[in-house]
């Protein structure tokens, strides 16, 4: 297969998994493209299997399978599986930190239980295990020596990301059974009855992401650097919309993605900050 061939297959992939990293990925340098596709499309594998099962047990032993292929990465072995072929190939080229790569699987140990964490900092560490993880890791494509500062920044953009995704993914999460909200009257939510303090609590938590991008926003990055942080831009647009809808968990999970998002990615390339 050739290389472009590679990338559409690999942005395919990604663009029916994960929409706004597939944007993000689209929005990169060519030359960074097809390297973040296969690290989201890797990650969208992971934190797809919590919907793919029906027991936790089986979760968990999808979870191993992938523990067991970066091992087998790692001993210089091969292997069949296409998207582990990739994984290895810029874990050699861009020398992708191994443990970033273990605490995306290990933070998914929680989406496929049905455990609710027990207070904010319990589901911002969550977040920051998760998307935090991914957005290091993706600017470890971006750049080959990046600086504590620059991880830090980038940490804190994908984390704010990945908590305004939490929000919004409030009544899906609630349809396959899962609470990821602390604070609120779980019976209730499963059965699609939000209380009014699901509202509060979505509030507290976008609160969080805002106080998360303005940290990351503070931090000088290269140009070079920037696409890493894509998703917090998305975030911010996010949060507006939250905003808008009072945080109504039933109107914000009921609003279409925004066509302006290929765009305000663009405009955060050209202008070299999110």
């Amino acid at each position: 297969m050739s290389g472009a061939d590679t990338e559409l297959r690999t942005l395919e992939e990604l663009r029916q998994t994960d929409r706004d990293r597939f944007l993000c990925a689209v929005a990169a340098p060519a030359a960074l493209r097809t390297d973040l596709a296969t690290l989201y499309t890797f990650n969208a594998e992971l934190a797809g299997i919590a919907d793919k099962v029906s027991e936790q047990m089986l979760g968990l032993i999808r979870l191993q399978w992938w523990r067991d292929a970066l091992d087998e990465i790692l001993a210089g072995k091969g292997h069949r599986h296409h998207l582990v072929q990739a994984l290895a190939d810029i874990m050699a080229r861009r020398r992708l930190d191994v443990a970033l790569l273990r605490s995306l699987i290990d933070a998914r140990e929680r989406d496929v239980g049905d455990e609710t964490p027990p207070d904010l900092a319990a589901l911002e560490a969550h977040a920051d295990a998760s998307a935090g993880a991914l957005a290091e890791l993706a600017l470890q494509i971006c750049l080959s020596r990046p600086a504590e500062d620059q991880r830090r920044a980038a940490r804190a953009a994908g984390a704010a990301y990945g908590l305004v995704g939490l929000a919004r993914s409030t009544i899906y999460l609630a349809r396959h059974r899962r609470v990821l909200l602390p604070g609120v009257d779980r019976d209730a939510l499963l059965n699609l009855r939000p209380g009014p303090e699901v509202a509060h609590v979505i509030e507290q938590v976008c609160g969080r992401a805002s106080t998360l991008l303005a940290a990351a926003r503070k931090e000088k990055l290269p140009r070079a650097g920037v696409p890493a942080l894509f998703p917090g831009r998305l975030a911010a647009a996010q949060l507006e919309r939250l905003r808008a809808d009072r945080y109504d968990p039933v109107a914000v999970g009921g609003r279409a993605p925004s066509g302006l998002d290929i765009w305000r990615l663009v405009l955060a390339r050209g202008w070299g900050r999110i």
